[in-house]
């Protein structure tokens, strides 16, 4: 036994130099491990374009009054359904993450490689001048959060949660399945907003004096509005002429419900 044990142990520490060793009890289970950052920030001036593209993640976009962008990336891995002990080549903990800049575009990318398992998370904290336009934010799994943006946006997400706030532009949303929620304010004649939502719900919060056509669809649902729309709710399908009807919103829950809500106003 003590042979046994003499062979071993190099090889053993052989390992442990090259890896990250992980000891997973039954309790870990669902939580993720080990964590690795990445930052970098740059010079962005107002009115650039910024797109970002993860696979699984949760990503935070929020405006600032610096002329740059700050990322910060946080990467981990899903811990394993089974209880044991376990090497991470150091290669995984890093986030890989692309960042491309020109003079007046940012676009980041996650990378797959390290994430071969499907258990690898990327979240994504970003902070951008307050008038940019999000020309792709492009998700598979995780919430998304946009604040304080003036200038366009477009959400894209296969599952989870979309959350807008101090928004004003044009903004195009799509999301598999989820909830969104966004809040518009100060829109303008050529503004234009499409909310699609395959499964789950949408809420838009609009100022009581806004101009817009505003067309909403809930075939496997109803809609419910706290501005006069000047016919019976709820309903499936709502056309309505909000003040002058100037900027366009179209509204579409597939198997969901849609709410109209009234921005709350600050005393």
């Amino acid at each position: 036994m003590r042979k046994t044990i003499f062979v071993l142990l190099p090889v053993v520490m052989l390992l442990s130099s090259a890896c990250v060793i992980a000891v997973v009890d039954s309790k870990s289970q669902g939580q993720y491990w080990p964590k690795s950052t990445f930052h970098k920030s740059l010079d962005l001036k107002s009115g650039a374009a910024v797109s970002l593209e993860n696979s699984n993640g949760d990503i935070e976009i929020s405006g600032w009054g610096d002329e740059r962008i700050e990322i910060s990336a946080e990467g981990n891995r899903e811990s394993p359904k089974s209880a044991g002990i376990y090497f991470l080549d150091q290669r995984f903990s890093p986030p890989d993450v692309q960042v491309r800049s020109t003079g007046d575009s940012v676009r980041i990318r996650t990378r797959e490689s390290g994430y071969e398992d499907g258990r690898g998370v990327v979240h994504y904290v970003l902070n951008i001048p307050h008038s940019v336009n999000l020309d792709s934010v492009r998700n598979g799994r995780g919430r998304i959060a946009v604040s304080d943006i003036y200038g366009r946006a477009l959400l894209d997400a296969e599952e989870g949660e979309i959350k807008i706030s101090n928004f004003s532009g044009s903004l195009d949303v799509r999301l598999g399945s989820g909830a969104v929620e966004a809040e518009l304010l100060d829109l303008r004649p050529r503004d234009s907003v499409r909310i699609m939502v395959e499964r789950g719900d949408i809420v838009l919060l609009l100022e009581p004096s806004v101009a817009a056509q505003l067309i909403a669809e809930a075939p496997a649902g109803n809609i419910f509005s706290e501005l006069e729309l000047d016919q019976p709710l709820p309903a499936k399908k709502v056309s309505a002429k909000l003040g002058d009807g100037q900027a366009s919103i179209e509204l579409t829950a597939v198997e969901g419900d849609i709410r109209v809500r009234k921005v709350e106003e600050i005393p």
